[in-house]
């Protein structure tokens, strides 16, 4: 045994760190990437405090519906982000359309309007404009307007 340990002495050291790198590389793989399966947005969301509720999307798509000049309204909830994209008949004009979905807001609770972000697409034939709103914010915010092509060309 002497006789290996003298011939062989780099070899087994060399052997042995590699197998502690190995095992620590499993270890880091099992813990960090494999075993992990917790929301890729982390703790953050656990214990938000005010959600919004299915009863709550349906009455605000319904109110905002019931204006004549809207054709569909569509609403997605991603953590704390309100996704909202609103088709305008093709005869609104793009400062009516802002006015109606500014007004909407109202029909959301002040705690909604306080936790989520609000994030709008407004588009109908002529434009489609986005425009959000930030959780402690108190309006919207638009972006420019972008003309839709077939609009440019005439």
């Amino acid at each position: 045994m002497k006789k290996m340990w003298r011939n062989n002495k780099i070899l087994i050291i060399l052997g042995a760190i590699l197998l502690v790198c190995a095992i620590a590389i499993i270890v880091v793989v099992l813990k960090y990437f494999i075993g992990s399966r917790k929301s890729v947005y982390g703790p953050r969301f656990d214990n938000m405090k005010v959600t919004i509720s299915q009863k709550q999307q349906d009455d605000y798509i319904k109110g905002l519906e019931d204006n004549s000049n809207v054709v569909k309204v569509r609403f997605r909830v991603s953590h704390k982000t309100l996704y909202i994209s609103v088709t305008f008949k093709d005869d609104i004009s793009l400062e009516d359309a802002k006015k109606i979905v500014d007004e909407s807001l109202t029909l959301f609770p002040d705690d909604i309007k306080e936790t989520y972000d609000i994030n709008y697409t407004i588009k109908n034939a002529n434009y489609m404009l986005m425009g959000a709103k930030n959780a402690p914010g108190n309006g919207l915010i638009w972006g420019n307007n972008n003309l839709v092509e077939s609009a440019k060309q005439e």
